[in-house]
């Protein structure tokens, strides 16, 4: 899961101040079946419509041009730590359950925390995306972006449970995967990535929006 095909780029410098994970609300739960659950109820986002973030996401492998810099829509959603993206489309050209998604990003930009899957879309719709990653044929990573419209922007949050709940592969699945690789250090720096990145979109997404500044690669 830690060799990346791309290295990271240089950090972008917009000048925006990330959120923090000590002002953020976090909830991590054990699930009792050798599964562990992140919740993460995010701070308002100020100015973001529902409409923005299903533009975003059905846009977010294009080439984005902001503040006079042409680059992977992808960094804009983290200017430090995110590397490439890659999207294998359908035949209708949108983002669409069952499709297939490589993301490698590297938390906080630390080697140690580097992560390089490929995932499924499972679920989109007009109140969020979602993804999933699998080991041996078992679910092992479930990862959800969920939104919606409230008084002056969005609530967002964001839910991650890992781990395999049943099968005959489950504590083996756990024990040689998810325990060394998915610890606690790697979780808690992931927390941090996953607040910061939902919190860039008050700074660049209204923006691109309004100029639909994205160029689709397909």
């Amino acid at each position: 899961m830690t060799a990346l095909v791309r290295k990271l780029s240089a950090p972008y410098a917009f000048g925006w101040t990330l959120r923090r994970k000590e002002d953020t609300d976090v909830v991590e739960t054990p699930l009792g079946d050798g599964r562990h659950e992140v919740l993460i109820n995010h701070n308002r986002l100020d100015g973001v419509t529902t409409e923005m973030l299903g533009w975003w996401f059905q846009n977010i492998d294009g080439l984005a041009t902001y503040k006079g810099k042409r680059l992977p829509a992808y960094h804009l959603w983290h200017p430090y730590d995110h590397v490439g993206l890659t999207f294998h489309r359908g035949p209708s050209g949108r983002v669409e359950p069952g499709q297939v998604l490589g993301i490698q990003e590297v938390f906080g930009r630390d080697p140690r925390y580097a992560a390089d899957m490929t995932s499924v879309i499972h679920r989109w719709d007009k109140r969020g995306i979602g993804l999933h990653y699998d080991v041996l044929g078992h679910r092992v990573v479930e990862l959800d972006h969920v939104f919606a419209e409230v008084a002056g922007g969005v609530d967002y949050r964001t839910r991650m449970r890992v781990g395999v709940g049943v099968g005959p592969l489950r504590n083996f699945i756990n024990k040689r995967f998810v325990a060394r690789r998915f610890n606690a250090d790697y979780t808690s720096a992931w927390i941090k990535h996953n607040i910061e990145e939902v919190g860039c979109f008050v700074d660049f997404l209204p923006e691109i929006f309004e100029g639909k500044a994205i160029k689709a690669r397909r």
